[in-house]
């Protein structure tokens, strides 16, 4: 077999290095992530880090982990971008490790690198280090869980158990006890399918259960102090709720039954099939062979198990997919926990198949299929739709389009050139994502914009007036909580700044005879959810709405 050159790594380590580097300098989404950055920046200002305030309203939804992050970061670096997503992808390295120390125990030390290889190239992994949401967290605290405590099952080591709690902890502190759930299960089924009944009677593992509880400890106190202690408070209509209940049970069950949160995604029960399709991306067809083969291989099998086999990674997998499905509450970044899961499956599927068989020559047509399509795609998204503006990306994608001609003309065994191929196509793709269509898609969203005018022009907070239009992001980059009002609250005032649709400032100037001193205008779009007369460049500024930062004055 040919080993790659030493610079061909070189390359891949720098440019999947300014893939994530470029992903979290972009401004931040006007949706998830600049809401819970606003969370933070309550936090930093105030000096409150127990509450969770969501715009002055209680916030009884997710835990503190994110928010606090979020809030160091300003304190640290000044409310900006950086200061919000930094924490995630430092954290990131945890969870890339512990995928390869876990792919290496349970396929090899190939298939723990093939699986990291597989895991920083997933499309909607490096999507989730761009747009930061809980879900680029517990995705490597459950894979941290998951390996060390599954590392405590074979060793027995104290320090190995106590570590692996802490980081289910932290992954509680995450997003609640879904997060603890995952990694139990993982590792539980093992410990079932390999009848490692010594192990399950000795019960020294029970020590975790009084940890954890200690380790959650600062989250549940927080939730007491804020809501167990103002059964006064109102939130969703309701009084006497307590915080710790909520958070250790209520949470989940809610979003399984769909309760307070709508039905996001709840009328397709195949959502996380589909959505796979692309979140997986370049690996999504290996996703559903790798998942279906071992399937059938535990079935013929009757689910005995096997010498050295393994059923941690599949059955993570597996009942994840039915408890999202059975939500009623559903969301495509609600199965970025499972790529770590996925790429080692997916790892350790590829070192059991022998590449001169049909099998693994069908696999490798397939990626060559899934590379093609990937790239036409990405090539026509950003020569075509948003055409990269930004010499010095261009000068990135020089040495991505090097390594995918090199990938394609190099042979250097199985499976090594299918992967080759694969994560080429996704390094030439997201360079030029990253880079530059996700920068040119948040031109078109307002709220950071404006608020860089109101920095620029050194505005008062208290004669800013917000009407009718909201953005988490104009918040947060001013570092302004705004007045919200409406026109017939303004209507009076003499002299004030207002923020909102165009046509409802025009309305306003003409009812209350002011007259327009300053105007600015901006472009919005809800660029998390892109629709194709906004994609189509013809028709892009029909669809955005016009938002005006406009001075107003009573002669």
């Amino acid at each position: 077999m040919q080993t790659q050159p030493l610079y061909i790594r070189y390359l891949y380590a720098g440019l999947i290095l300014a893939i994530y580097i470029l992903g979290i300098l972009v401004p931040l989404f006007d949706n998830d992530s600049g809401h819970h950055a606003l969370i933070g920046m309550h936090m930093h200002i105030t000096g409150d880090y127990v509450s969770l305030i969501d715009r002055g309203h209680d916030y009884l939804d997710k835990p503190h982990m994110l928010f606090w992050l979020s809030a160091i970061g300003d304190l640290l670096l000044g409310i900006g971008t950086l200061s919000y997503k930094l924490p995630s992808l430092l954290l990131a390295i945890p969870g890339i490790y512990a995928t390869y120390r876990l792919g290496t125990r349970l396929y090899g030390q190939q298939a723990g690198l093939n699986a990291v290889l597989i895991l920083v190239s997933a499309q909607a992994y490096i999507l989730a280090h761009n747009d930061v949401r809980m879900d680029a967290l517990l995705l490597s605290f459950i894979i941290t869980a998951t390996w060390l405590l599954y590392e405590y099952t074979l060793t027995a080591r104290l320090l190995t158990l106590v570590a692996g709690t802490a980081v289910l902890a932290l992954a509680f502190a995450t997003k609640g006890m879904s997060g603890a759930a995952v990694p139990v299960i993982g590792v539980g089924s093992q410990l079932l399918y390999t009848r490692n009944w010594r192990f399950i009677f000795s019960f020294k593992w029970l020590w975790a259960v009084p940890m954890f509880v200690v380790f959650i400890g600062p989250v549940l106190y927080c939730y007491y102090l804020q809501f167990d202690l103002h059964p006064e408070k109102v939130i969703r209509g309701m009084t006497h709720i307590s915080g710790v209940a909520f958070i250790l049970f209520h949470q989940n069950t809610e979003r399984l039954a769909g309760v307070n949160w709508g039905s996001s995604g709840g009328n397709d029960p195949f959502l996380f099939f589909h959505s796979l399709l692309w979140a997986l991306l370049p690996w999504c067809l290996l996703g559903y062979w790798a998942v279906f083969k071992r399937g059938i291989a535990l079935a013929r099998r009757r689910f005995s198990s096997e010498e050295n086999g393994e059923i941690l990674t599949w059955t993570t997998i597996v009942v994840m997919f039915c408890i999202l499905t059975s939500s009623n509450f559903r969301l495509p970044h609600y199965l970025n926990i499972l790529f770590p899961f996925f790429a080692i499956l997916i790892a350790g599927e590829l070192e059991k198949t022998k590449g001169e068989s049909q099998e693994g020559r069908v696999l490798t047509a397939l990626q060559k299929f899934v590379a093609v399509v990937m790239i036409a795609l990405g090539l026509f998204i950003n020569l075509y739709l948003f055409p990269v503006k930004a010499f010095a990306i261009l000068l990135l994608v020089l040495p991505a389009l090097y390594l995918v001609i090199y990938e394609w003309r190099v042979s250097r065994g199985w499976p090594h050139r299918l992967i080759g191929i694969s994560l080429s196509a996704s390094v030439l793709v997201n360079v030029l994502m990253n880079g530059s269509f996700y920068w040119q898609i948040q031109q078109y969203q307002a709220g950071h914009h404006i608020a860089a005018k109101i920095r620029h022009l050194g505005l008062a907070e208290d004669n800013i007036y917000v009407m009718n239009w909201e953005s988490p992001t104009l918040n947060y980059y001013s570092g302004y909580f705004y007045n919200e009002s409406d026109s017939k609250a303004l209507v009076s005032k003499r002299d004030f700044w207002v923020i909102g649709q165009v046509e409802e400032i025009a309305a306003l100037q003409k009812a209350g005879g002011l007259k327009a001193r300053e105007v600015y205008q901006y472009l919005d779009f809800d660029t998390t959810k892109l629709k194709a007369g906004f994609i189509n460049p013809k028709t892009r500024g029909e669809s955005c709405k016009k938002i005006g930062l406009v001075h107003l004055k009573r002669d």
